[in-house]
């Protein structure tokens, strides 16, 4: 019975452990998902089976931007948020996910840059990774 109960504990233990590493930021840049709360964006996200990153958030890493706010209008980029076409979305843990946008017209082929919503008015841009 003892051997039963030491297993059990074990098991519980390593689930336990698992789910905690999942609210790491190493484990949320690494895997493309976001973290609860702002600043959870990871550094890297996987959209259209390539690869994007941002050197301005990293799920509360530490070692991205600092100061700086990651926050881009959508002016910067062609236009209001009506200028924008919705193509994917970051999962987010425990949380809703983070919208992925192209600017219009829709790029043919791979897009060499997106955006995130990060909250209302608020866009973190991602470039491509190992190029076209």
């Amino acid at each position: 019975m003892t051997g039963k109960r030491a297993a059990v504990v074990a098991v519980v233990v390593v689930l336990l452990a698992a789910g905690g590493f999942a609210f790491l930021p190493w484990t949320a840049n690494h895997f493309g998902y976001a973290l609860p709360g702002a600043g959870g964006l990871p550094y890297r996200i996987h959209h259209a089976g390539r690869d994007y990153h941002s050197t301005m958030t990293c799920a509360g890493a530490g070692w991205c931007a600092g100061d700086q706010s990651p926050c881009v209008p959508p002016a910067r980029f062609g236009g209001d948020e009506s200028s924008l076409t919705q193509v994917d979305e970051v999962s987010t843990l425990f949380g809703p996910p983070h919208a992925v946008f192209l600017t219009r017209p829709v790029p043919a082929g791979t897009p060499l840059t997106v955006l995130v919503r990060a909250g209302p008015g608020c866009f973190v841009g991602y470039g491509l990774m190992g190029g076209p």
